[in-house]
């Protein structure tokens, strides 16, 4: 039987955004639950760095899903939104669970501003290969007389 490929189909940004939203607090609670109970101990700034790894995760799958949209211009836009409301949802879960803000948890503000740049640095990296590829392609269906 023939998988499709999740390259091929295509996911709505906000959909991506929602799904990382979720799981975020639920990996927040597998580890912070038994450190309430005293089974382990964990840092205090956990919860911000698990909303700082969800909020790379989103980015990295956002970026690659970015392949399979039709209108890039509308997935470009849209995924910029959804990134940012990960980053305020996202901190604001971290900010209930540790009770302290961004200014309070060290560097996390600059990990955030790195995670952003890199995200727009890699959204459009694939932007551009998916742009190169096409233009390759085209060529060589002219080549072949394809056209």
């Amino acid at each position: 039987m023939d998988t499709p490929s999740p390259f091929k189909k295509e996911i709505h940004p906000v959909q991506q955004a929602i799904a990382v939203l979720v799981a975020m607090p639920v990996m927040m609670l597998l580890f912070l639950i038994p450190s309430w109970i005293g089974i382990f101990e964990l840092d205090e700034h956990f919860p911000w760095t698990v909303a700082a790894a969800f909020t790379l995760l989103f980015g990295v799958i956002n970026s690659v899903l970015s392949l399979a949209a039709t209108d890039q211009n509308k997935y470009f836009g849209t995924s910029i939104i959804s990134y940012m409301g990960v980053l305020v949802v996202g901190g604001f879960i971290a900010w209930l669970f540790s009770g302290q803000s961004i200014h309070e948890a060290k560097s996390f503000r600059w990990i955030y501003i790195v995670f952003t740049f890199g995200y727009l640095l890699f959204l459009c990296m694939v932007r551009a290969m998916r742009k190169i590829v096409k233009i390759a392609q085209d060529q060589d269906a002219r080549l072949r007389g394809e056209e």
